[in-house]
C-alpha cells in the first residue's frame, strides 16, 4: 500500500513544481516498499536521508519561483519547509541513537505533513497563480 496516495488537488499549476510534487510522493512511496520489504538494502536512514535530499532540492526549486513571483506568503511556505527538513534530521538522530523504532519514524506524521502541506501552502499559492491568470 502507498504512503501517501497522489490526489489531483497536490497539483499548483506550475509544471516543474507539479512534476516534482507527483516525483517526490513517487520517491516516498517507492522508498516506504522497500523499507518494509527489505529488498535494495534500504534502512531507514538511507530512507530519510533519500527524502531529505528529494525534498531539500524541491523546496529551493519552489522557493525560487515564489520569490519571482514576489509571492506574498513565502516566509510562511518556506518555514514550513524549514520545519519539515528539520524534523527528518531530528528523526534520523533519534532513529541512530535509538531512541524511536522504525514505526514510529514511519508513523503518520510524514503523510499528514505532505497533505497538509498541500493542502495549506501550496494551494495559497495554486490560488494565487490562478487569481493573477
Amino acid at each position: 500500500m502507498a504512503l501517501i496516495e497522489w490526489d489531483n488537488e497536490f497539483a499548483v499549476g506550475i509544471p516543474d513544481v507539479d512534476i516534482e510534487h507527483r516525483a517526490l510522493v513517487e520517491l516516498i512511496n517507492g522508498l516506504h516498499a522497500q523499507l518494509e520489504s527489505g529488498s535494495y538494502g534500504v534502512n531507514m536512514v538511507d530512507f530519510l536521508g533519500e527524502v531529505y535530499a528529494g525534498m531539500r532540492e524541491h523546496f529551493t526549486n519552489e522557493e525560487s519561483i515564489m520569490r519571482e513571483l514576489d509571492y506574498s506568503d513565502y516566509q510562511e511556505h518556506k518555514q514550513d519547509h524549514e520545519r519539515f527538513l528539520g524534523r527528518i534530521c531530528k528523526l534520523m538522530d533519534e532513529y541512530q541513537d535509538g531512541a524511536l523504532t522504525a514505526d514510529a519514524v514511519m508513523g503518520p506524521w510524514l503523510t499528514h505533513w505532505f497533505i497538509d502541506h498541500f493542502r495549506v501552502h501550496d494551494a495559497r499559492l495554486h490560488t494565487m497563480l490562478t487569481a493573477r491568470r
